[in-house]
């Protein structure tokens, strides 16, 4: 099991000899030796005693307590984290090795073009009114995807930044056309954002960005060491690099929002920058709360995906 999440509410953590036990709302669930553990990842509302801490530290076993609502509270609470620092030995290892950040990268960024393409293939069948501008968008994606796959044994990490960003610049150009032009959504713009769509957009991704901090913290690998983003003072660059295939799914939501007009232009206020206001905020994270289960279950998947790369890659033979 190595790593055993615990986040409903009403639950409770205790313990008999060397088992972990899991009561919910007072009855008990079920029971896990802690030697089948590396960690335990709690969300802030699980109770448990300082027994079960005292346990714990001795199995030396890692206890992780993640706040989704103030990351800043996010802690190891006890144990050595066990078998994490050669992990993150391992990773340091391998961001040396540019062959092992090209092959990274290019899993995230072919992964982020094919979920781009795959947004505005469905959207173009619910939205005749836009058909003949998604295909062109589309056509333009499928025909850099199969360029991207030609050049994947020799691309550079700058050329393939290169590549992004002019898949990316493709995308968002159809992507804009999909909202009304009361909006005045005509590009990505940020710090501040000027309009209602780029402020949501800002939001979901500094939202999920912490969600993905979060996943990999609980996989044990360092969040600031990335491959795909560079090293950067006060980046969390590997959270960033899981972000990437993530984008075109947030911004699925995101248009959903305005399209079920979940959020409406009455929900902002325009001034130097584009602001919800309280009653749009509250459905806004009404709408995320819902939501990020899903994401949630991805991140922790890449993560995991992250984690067993890092252990298991070996450098092709030269």
């Amino acid at each position: 099991m190595k790593t055993l999440f615990v986040e409903k509410p009403a639950m409770e953590l205790r313990y008999e000899r060397a088992c972990l036990l899991l009561y919910h709302q007072g009855k008990r669930v079920s029971s896990v030796p802690l030697a089948q553990l590396e960690r335990i990842v709690v969300a802030p509302h699980v109770a448990l005693s300082a027994g079960v801490l005292g346990l714990i530290a001795e199995k030396e076993v890692a206890l992780l307590v993640l706040n989704s609502r103030y990351p800043a509270r996010t802690a190891v609470l006890a144990g050595t984290m066990k078998g994490d620092i050669h992990r993150r030995m391992r990773q340091y290892q391998l961001h040396q090795d540019e062959a092992f950040r090209r092959y990274w990268s290019l899993r995230l960024v072919r992964l982020k073009i094919v979920r781009q393409n795959r947004l505005l293939s469905v959207l173009k069948n619910n939205r005749p009114d836009l058909r003949y501008p998604l295909t062109q968008a589309t056509t333009s994606l499928m025909r850099m995807l199969a360029d991207f796959d030609q050049d994947a044994e020799t691309v550079s990490l700058e050329s393939l930044r290169g590549k992004e960003g002019a898949a990316s610049a493709v995308y968002f150009k159809a992507y804009t056309r999909l909202f009304s032009a009361a909006l005045g959504f005509v590009g990505r713009n940020r710090r501040p954002p000027k309009d209602p769509v780029n402020a949501c957009l800002s939001l979901a991704y500094t939202l999920f960005y912490q969600e993905a901090i979060q996943a990999i913290k609980a996989h044990g690998l360092d969040t600031a060491l990335g491959c795909y983003h560079e090293l950067y003072y006060n980046r969390e660059s590997l959270a960033c690099d899981l972000l990437e295939p993530l984008r075109p799914l947030i911004d699925a939501w995101v248009y959903r929002l305005f399209q079920h007009h979940t959020l409406r232009l009455e929900d902002f206020t325009e001034d130097e920058a584009c602001l919800l206001h309280a009653a749009g905020k509250q459905r806004f994270y009404e709408a995320f709360r819902q939501t990020t289960p899903a994401f949630r279950r991805l991140l922790r998947g890449y993560a995991r995906f992250a984690a067993n790369i890092v252990c298991d890659y070996e450098s092709p033979s030269v």
